[in-house]
């Protein structure tokens, strides 16, 4: 069958990824990945895709081929072409195909990040459970064909994985993602993190010097629901744009033909 990706050319030169991120999300992800910018990595993200949204539909078929076996599965030169000009994976999607990212970069040292799994529970409920009845996005996104539409189909095609990715329950998912990612991750490659250690376990593991600024902390809950409404706010302005500024000027273009029209009967010309 033929793959989105396989029309994709390999990057000329193949990245090499350092440092793979797997925790779930909501377990201080954008703090670290701040973190990771300042100690000059380039991490890749779900929201850069934004930014290249050529690729959302290529995440969308990995995560089929994962799964719903639509495909066969990513391999090492197909995340190449995904990951092209990072060298970090930085939390989803890339924790969604963790297993396949180990496997492909065994060189790449591997980070979790860690949560209290109630604490854990009670943000997915307060973030991204909120964001997901944004159901409004089924019309707005359709008017900015550029970003928003493709991250719309893409965002509503990973929450349709949840019952998949979590069949006994998130708690127990949780659970079983990091009991699976140390089973499979060498200890000296792996560290378990928490954003409030500071930088440096962090710095010591990734054999980086502790930078002079504080480690970085960033509201997730607050940050993420901001993100979702900057995304929304596209999709209107792409509504103003297609629809409603055309029917004003085309109301302003029929008065003021209708103007010049009567102020010429009048003998103005």
């Amino acid at each position: 069958m033929s793959r989105l990706i396989d029309q994709i050319p390999p990057p000329s030169q193949p990245p090499t990824m350092e440092v793979l991120l797997l925790g779930m999300p909501r377990t201080g992800t954008i703090s670290i990945r701040l973190a990771f910018e300042i100690l000059s990595y380039t991490p890749f993200h779900g929201r850069i895709m934004d930014s290249l949204p050529h690729l959302y539909p290529l995440w969308t078929e990995a995560l089929e081929a994962r799964y719903l076996h639509t495909s066969a599965i990513y391999t090492r030169p197909d995340y190449d072409k995904l990951f092209s000009g990072f060298n970090v994976s930085c939390n989803i999607p890339g924790t969604l195909v963790a297993e396949y990212l180990i496997k492909a970069y065994p060189e790449a040292k591997v980070i979790l990040s860690t949560r209290d799994v109630d604490k854990w529970l009670g943000s997915m409920q307060n973030s991204v459970d909120r964001a997901v009845k944004w159901r409004s996005f089924d019309w707005v996104a359709g008017w900015d064909t550029k970003v928003i539409n493709p991250w719309w189909k893409y965002h509503t095609f990973t929450h349709s994985l949840r019952p998949l990715i979590a069949p006994h329950g998130e708690r127990q998912a949780y659970l079983d993602h990091y009991a699976r990612i140390k089973a499979l991750v060498p200890s000296d490659r792996l560290l378990e993190f928490n954003p409030a250690d500071g930088w440096e376990p962090l710095c010591e593991f990734l054999g980086k010097p502790v930078p002079e600024c504080p480690f970085p902390r960033v509201n997730n809950t607050q940050e993420f629901l901001e993100g979702r409404r900057r995304r929304w706010w596209r999709g209107v302005a792409g509504m103003v744009l297609k629809v409603v500024f055309p029917v004003v000027v085309g109301v302003l273009g029929v008065g003021m033909g209708v103007g010049w029209y009567s102020w010429g009967r009048r003998g103005f010309f």
